[in-house]
C-alpha cells in the first residue's frame, strides 16, 4: 500500500511486522539575480527502508513530508519536511527533507534517513550548485538515492527544485522540491 498523503494504516490481523520505505521531501531551489548568478539546486529528501514492529489493532500513522518552497530572487529556498511513519508502539521510521539551495552558492543537501531497528537508509544527492554568466544554467535539484524496491516512486518524490534560471523569462523564482512517498507491505 502507497501513501502520497498523510493516512493511516490498520495492520491486519496476525501482522506484526511490516517492511517500510520512506522518501523525504525534498529542498527548494533557490532564486537567480536576474543578471549574473543563477539559481541553485534544492537537496533530495533522504530514503529509509525499515523492518517496522506493529500491533493488529494499532494504527500506523504516515506523515508525508512537503516539499521546500522555491527561494523567491536572491534568495534560499526551503528546506523539505520529513516523511515519518509511526508504530504507535515508539518507533519511527525516518525520511529528512533535503535543504534549500542557497542564493549564489552551494545546492542543498541531501537529506538523511534513519529505522528505529532493522533497516536502511541512504542520504538524498545535493543539489546543484548555481553559475554565473551570461549563458549560465540554472543548477538542478537533487535527485534521491534509491528509486523503489518494491515499485517504482512517483518521477517527483523527493527531489529538489531546480535553481532560478537566468535569463529568465519573468520570474527569478526557484521550483519548489518534490513531496514524500511512502510504501508499506508485509
Amino acid at each position: 500500500m502507497d501513501f502520497t498523503a498523510d493516512g493511516q494504516f490498520a495492520p491486519p490481523d496476525g501482522v506484526t511486522t511490516v517492511f517500510v520505505q520512506a522518501w523525504g521531501s525534498g529542498g527548494g531551489g533557490s532564486g537567480s539575480d536576474g543578471s549574473l548568478f543563477t539559481g541553485s539546486g534544492g537537496g533530495a529528501g533522504g530514503f529509509a527502508w525499515c523492518v517496522l514492529p506493529v500491533q493488529p489493532g494499532t494504527p500506523v500513522t504516515v506523515d508525508i513530508g512537503a516539499g521546500g518552497a522555491g527561494g523567491a530572487e536572491l534568495g534560499n529556498g526551503q528546506p523539505g519536511t520529513p516523511t515519518t511513519v509511526t508504530n504507535g508502539l515508539g518507533g519511527v521510521a525516518i525520511a529528512n527533507g533535503g535543504s534549500g539551495g542557497r542564493f549564489a552558492s552551494s545546492g542543498g543537501t541531501g537529506g538523511t534517513g534513519g529505522c528505529p531497528a532493522q533497516g536502511t537508509a541512504r542520504q538524498g544527492a545535493v543539489g546543484g550548485a548555481g553559475s554565473s554568466g551570461v549563458n549560465a544554467s540554472p543548477g538542478l535539484g537533487g535527485r534521491p538515492a534509491v528509486d523503489g524496491v518494491t515499485q517504482p516512486a512517483p518521477p517527483t518524490a523527493g527531489i529538489g527544485g531546480n535553481g532560478g534560471p537566468h535569463p529568465p523569462p519573468d520570474n527569478y523564482s526557484g521550483l519548489p522540491g518534490g513531496p514524500g512517498y511512502v510504501v508499506i507491505w508485509w
